[in-house]
């Protein structure tokens, strides 16, 4: 069993110090994955996993993922992967006091930077990070998982940062000193369709798990080469699987093409990086700069009138919105009742948490900030009326509120998001009922690109298409 590598519990006490010894256990790994996956299934509407077979059960692992939504990154990770991770974090996020205990509950181990050493020579903070890394390979001679963000910062920029050394240190330090068998690494990409807009997408790629065996002879010659070596390889691993645009123009458009093309988030992203190798290939650049300054004017059009894409490529006729119409209303009116409940609860530190959750500068750290504010504010919120109900009429009705706290939030939620469909079809309906002139028009349009955005990915030296593009 390893011992974990952990910061001192300062002024903690005895509480931090049992989180901390819960979160090294296999208990600690269950609750800590079940807050994940309670806290991402709220913030997002829908999250996508493709390739989770590719971690195999009972294979020492290190995994590298790309880092652009802040601590909101693990908690994805967390919810979604089909084996536990565990984490390699900064150790000045223990200091954050709200989220100091669900690190030690996630069984975080710190990574003391430089410039974050506690004596003037860094002498300290370089022994911290050597009982780190040796914590790290104890687990994968264990044969566990160890996850870590190689970018080293959360970003907002549209490809991978330059990546620092510390999980080439960590594989090839097990394979080879430490001797581990059947070890390697993995790359995951996380994409985000807006990461700071609640109740947004998410999509979680994992590539296929690469020997580290092979490279562990270069190693022992060359250490130091091998290690920058290992380090490019690694990106080379992530870049299959993350986005990797000229800038977050190229990438928003590139995305709004794949839109018209595929619904499911793998597919997009799949089509969107084939329109960027075609943007990249001389004899198809200007092509694509034409589709995506259409693609941007229909858009642009529909929004003027109230209508979406989904709307034109499902059919614009007035059957299919009294259909839709009717099976939302009789959802929204039966939900009511307990939606109105949840919005007066929730409701002021909804609003706090918008105002502050704005702030910050970096896209990455506003849906960090939100959510672990909500998360914070919403539980005490919760306490309160636990200790309210209890006083006035017992246990029971203390365990009763506390559960009504989130259930009628999320009811809330799901109203809200009901009602702004409603209001969509609404407008669309309208549209379709006093323009119909304009739907041959737009349905031409979207076939015409789509056909474009189809033929441009399909030329050779292209991704392969998914099947399901051109819906």
């Amino acid at each position: 069993m390893y011992v974990p590598a952990r910061p001192e519990p300062e002024g903690a006490g005895l509480l931090f110090a049992a989180v901390a010894t819960l979160g090294t256990s296999r208990v600690g790994d269950r609750i800590m994955s079940r807050v994940a996956r309670l806290l991402v299934r709220v913030f997002f509407r829908r999250i996508d996993i493709e390739g989770a077979s590719r971690l195999p059960a009972g294979r020492p692992l290190v995994l590298v993922a790309n880092h652009v939504n802040g601590l909101v990154d693990g908690l994805v990770l967390m919810a979604m992967l089909p084996r536990y991770p565990r984490f390699l974090g900064k150790s000045t996020l223990f200091k954050i006091v709200p989220l100091a205990p669900f690190l030690h509950l996630a069984g975080v181990v710190p990574v003391h930077r430089a410039k974050d050493a506690t004596d003037a020579s860094g002498g300290r903070g370089q022994d911290r990070n050597d009982a780190a890394f040796r914590t790290s390979r104890a687990l994968l001679a264990e044969r566990g998982l160890v996850a870590l963000f190689p970018e080293g910062i959360s970003h907002d920029e549209a490809r991978l940062q330059p990546l620092r050394t510390g999980a080439a240190r960590i594989a090839l330090g097990a394979a080879f000193d430490d001797g581990v068998p059947d070890l390697a690494t993995v790359a995951v990409g996380l994409i985000y369709d807006d990461k700071a807009r609640f109740r947004s997408q998410a999509l979680v790629r994992i590539g296929a798990a690469e020997d580290v065996e092979p490279w562990s002879e270069r190693y022992g010659r060359d250490p130091a080469t091998t290690v920058r070596a290992f380090t490019e390889h690694l990106g080379a691993q992530l870049s299959e699987v993350v986005p990797m645009y000229a800038s977050r123009q190229d990438e928003l458009a590139f995305r709004r093409l794949a839109c018209l093309l595929a619904t499911d988030p793998a597919e997009r992203d799949d089509i969107a990086r084939g329109i960027a190798a075609a943007a990249a290939r001389p004899e198809t650049a200007d092509r694509v700069a034409e589709l995506t300054e259409a693609a941007h004017r229909y858009e642009a059009d529909l929004a003027a009138i109230g209508l979406r894409d989904a709307d034109v490529a499902g059919g614009l006729t007035p059957d299919r919105y009294r259909r839709r119409l009717r099976g939302r209303v009789a959802a929204a009116v039966v939900t009511a009742p307990l939606a109105a409940v949840g919005a007066a609860l929730h409701l002021l530190p909804y609003q706090v948490m918008r105002r502050i959750g704005a702030r910050p500068a970096n896209e990455g750290m506003r849906a960090t900030v939100k959510l672990l504010g909500c998360t914070v504010l919403f539980s005490a919120l919760y306490c309160a009326l636990a200790v309210v109900a209890g006083r006035r009429r017992g246990p029971l009705a203390a365990l009763a509120a506390f559960a009504a706290g989130p259930l009628t939030g999320y009811v809330t939620v799901r109203w809200a998001e009901r009602v702004h469909q409603l209001d969509g079809i609404a407008r669309a309906r309208a549209v379709v009922a006093q323009r119909a002139d304009l739907v041959p028009e737009l349905t031409e349009r979207r076939r015409a690109l789509v056909a474009a955005t189809t033929e441009i990915v399909s030329r050779p030296g292209s991704p392969s298409l998914p099947a399901a593009a051109g819906r």
